[in-house]
């Protein structure tokens, strides 16, 4: 399965945000306004947890994972060039979708997010049980 990296700018491998379909650009304006860094949609493999990296936050839930980045990272991050951390790097950063991607389900999962970094522990645990069986 083929896949698309879209960011804010074209590059040899990364296609402008701007040249994207509607429904790929309301994916982007969707994490964007949440504060995500990076969407994955993946074309097969399913994942379901959440991780803690040196830089980033992920969550995982079926063939989409959303990254955030650290308030306090323990390594220095950067996209493409080097800019200084929190600088250019704030909001989405890099939209990399399969082509048979879900374009609602991949809002659902972003709603999920959403909701799971906003509420409470219970509600979140209540939030995994109900992405693992349904």
């Amino acid at each position: 399965m083929a896949k698309i990296v879209y960011g804010k700018r074209d590059t040899k491998t990364v296609v402008s945000i701007d040249k994207a379909p509607q429904s790929i650009q309301r994916l982007w304006n969707q994490a964007n306004s949440l504060g995500v860094n990076i969407v994955r949609v993946r074309a097969n493999k399913e994942r379901y947890e959440t991780t803690q990296g040196d830089t980033f936050f992920g969550y995982h839930a079926g063939k989409v994972s959303v990254y955030n980045q650290k308030a306090k990272p323990s390594r220095p991050l950067h996209f493409v060039r080097r800019t200084p951390l929190g600088k250019d790097n704030k909001g989405m950063q890099i939209l990399e979708v399969a082509t048979n991607i879900d374009v609602q389900d991949t809002l659902n999962v972003i709603n999920d997010y959403e909701y799971f970094t906003t509420s409470s522990f219970f509600a979140r645990v209540g939030l995994v049980f109900k992405r693992l069986f349904a």
